[in-house]
Order: structure tokens, then sequence, then C-alpha cells
């Protein structure tokens, strides 16, 4: 422990202990008790109570901190973590990690590229496989299924589909509209098609890959900044040293609360 703050802290309680020995009200108790990393004195009667305690909260959500350049700044735990939701690596740099901050703003950045590359190429290729399979096939794309698409790449025409379906016995299945009947000029256009409309499907698929990716990337710099916040509070809270006196009056009880607050 730092000499100076032992030998105030030894001095406030010498002054409480000779304020106790000096009541004359009986039924008063004196207090000692030490918790660790901070220190407790209680005092306490009918007429006059004192406490020493820690007040300073270990949930506390704001306070000022040096940053790695030696500036002074508010810290606000809760205003840095919605920082990190809406834009990944804010926080960081809120808090003073500038570089950490870079890493996460353009991972995001790149990730959320991919999003708008494998869609943007995914409708593409779709546009292609809807109008070759209308020029080649005669099917009436516009506002099918997925299911639909999917099986005019796999059959010639409708009564090749619905002869399989029938082996099946999947009658529920069956395309007996008309508006639905499709028949390919070649079975090389068919399978272009198929390969088309798959290279489509596959970009789709990939564009929610990187989305999940940016709720990741979100989650992990949340859990980063809560952690950096949380350790430059802690760092503040080490070293206060405080005291305040608090009088309180109830019905014919008066009490007095002397507080004094020591980080070792």
């Amino acid at each position: 422990m730092n000499p100076v703050k032992s030998t105030i802290i030894i001095l406030l309680l010498l002054t409480l202990a000779g304020s106790a020995a000096n009541a004359q009200t009986q039924g008063s108790t004196a207090q000692i008790a030490a918790n660790g990393r901070y220190s407790k004195l209680v005092y306490q009667n009918s007429q006059l109570g004192m406490a020493m305690s820690n007040q300073f909260a270990a949930d506390q959500t704001s306070g000022v901190f040096k940053d790695s350049q030696g500036t002074e700044r508010k810290l606000n735990r809760q205003g840095a973590l919605l920082r990190s939701l809406i834009m990944p690596g804010w926080g960081e740099s809120y808090l003073g990690y500038k570089n950490t901050g870079r890493a996460f703003f353009w991972t995001d950045v790149a990730i959320w590229t991919g999003v708008v590359t494998q869609y943007v190429y995914g409708q593409w290729r779709e546009d292609q496989f809807i109008s070759y399979a209308a020029t080649h096939s005669g099917a009436h794309m516009s506002g099918r299924s997925d299911k639909y698409y999917a099986d005019i790449g796999n059959y010639n025409n409708t009564d090749e589909y619905n002869q399989a379906k029938l082996l099946n016995r999947d009658f529920d299945a069956l395309y007996n509209d008309p508006s639905y009947f499709w028949a390919w000029d070649a079975e090389g256009n068919r399978l272009e098609y198929d390969h088309t409309r798959i290279q489509s499907r596959s970009a789709k698929n990939r564009m929610y890959f990187f989305i999940g990716a940016a709720a990741l990337n979100r989650l992990i710099s949340l859990v980063d900044t809560g952690k950096k916040a949380s350790a430059l509070l802690k760092r503040q809270k080490t070293g206060q040293l405080g005291l305040s006196v608090e009088p309180t009056f109830a019905n014919s009880s008066n009490e007095i609360r002397l507080v004094l607050t020591a980080g070792f």
C-alpha cells in the first residue's frame, strides 16, 4: 500500500475511534472489518452512526480515462458497446484502440463487399437462366418457384417429368396445367441451363454465409469492446480515495454517515 494513503487512513480511523470512545449513549457498537481490497469501519448507535465503505460500484458504466496517447477522455460503456454493434471497430476506436478498431472495420467492409458481390452475381445468373429456358424450352418462367426451375433442369420435357412422378406414385407433384409445360430443343441446352441455375443458387447461398460472418464479426467486436471498457473502468477505480459526510434525519433519530473510500 502507498505510505501516504496508509497514513491518511490510520489518522481517519483514529479520529473515528476517539469519537466512539467519548460517546455517552449506551448500546453503541464499533466494528472494524477488512474485506480484501477495501477496509470497512462501522460505528453505529441510536443517535449517531458513522460508516466507512467502498462506494465505487464494480459495475460502474462511465468515467474518465487516458487513452494510449495519454489524452484524458470520457468513457461510457453502453456508448462503446452501441458503437461496436452499429459498426465493428467503432467501439474499440472510441476507447483508444485505433489499430484494433481498423482491423474490425476493414474486416466488416470486406464481408459486406462479399455480400453485395454474391448477390449481384447470383441475380445476374438468374436472369440468364430464366431467359435461356424461355428461349430453348418454351417454358413460362415468370413467377415460378425454385422447384419448377430445378425440374426444368432435370427433365427434357413435361411428359418425361410426369412419367417419373407417376412411377413414384407422387400424384401431387404432376404438372397438368399447360402453362407449366416445357420441352427442350436439345439436351445440351438443358444441361447448360441447369449449370447456370446452379451457379446462381450457389452465389445466393454464399451471400447468406457472408451475412452470417458479418453478424459474427459484430459479436466478436461487441465482446472485445465490453472487455476493454471494463478493464479501463477497473483501472480507473484503483487508487480512489475520498471522504464525505451524509446527515440523515428520520423521525426522532438522527444519523450522520461518514464515508471513506480508499483503493489499494
